[in-house]
């Protein structure tokens, strides 16, 4: 059963990978041909480095089973981001993006048995970019998201299921971001590289990821 979630995750973050990729590919052109270039679709790669409390939930475990309860989490995962972008001058951009990131897996363990969770995050955020110079450079970038973050409700430990009250949480917080771009094309393309702080990922006071990526503006 572990094994089968474990594909579908995989199998779900390849296909909203692959699928706003074509997208990209298809329509770009149209976009330029439309807006005279002032519109563009970008992609980010990268880690998401990540907090989601999983002493909390380890405390919740002990007081439930009255047992010490030791865990491990992983600091990071791989995550992707898709968006589109208006500029409204040279310095100045709109931008509208979706991430997603693989799993992120918590361990607790109670008297030598142990079990795993699994979670992910996805949302939508909204941000204002401002470049220090039109043609490359540094840019900052301020914003809101509205987030999810999806666990599991129960988990069974050496035979005995703990309702953890996890199942999912939704909710907003800010971002923050730096980066620096590289030299543009002609077209208004070419990379980037930065970094950006959601915080308070599923509206969880204190669930916050850092996201380090390198992305292309198509």
């Amino acid at each position: 059963m572990v094994n089968s979630m474990k594909l579908y995750y995989r199998q779900k973050y390849f296909a909203l990978s692959i699928i706003p990729l074509i997208f990209i590919f298809l329509f770009r052109p149209a976009f330029s041909e439309a807006s005279s270039s002032k519109t563009y679709l970008g992609i980010d790669v990268g880690y998401a480095f990540v907090d989601l409390k999983a002493e909390e939930t380890a405390q919740t475990l002990a007081n439930l089973s009255g047992q010490t309860v030791t865990y491990e989490e992983d600091g990071a995962t791989v995550y992707a981001r898709f968006y589109f972008g208006f500029e409204t001058n040279d310095q100045i951009d709109l931008q509208f993006g979706y991430f997603n990131t693989s799993e992120i897996s918590a361990t607790y363990t109670i008297s030598g048995s142990s079990a795993s969770e699994e979670y992910e995050a996805s949302g939508f955020d909204a941000s204002l970019i401002y470049r220090t110079r039109s043609d490359g450079g540094l840019f900052g970038k301020a914003g809101m998201h509205y987030s999810e973050l999806t666990g599991l409700v129960s988990i069974t430990i050496g035979g005995t299921t703990y309702d953890i009250a996890s199942a999912k949480a939704t909710g907003s917080g800010v971002l923050l971001g730096l980066g620096y771009d590289f030299d543009k094309n002609i077209d208004g393309s070419g990379w980037k590289m930065g970094y950006d702080f959601y915080r308070d990922i599923g509206g969880i006071d204190g669930a916050d990821f850092g996201l380090l990526y390198l992305g292309y503006n198509f």
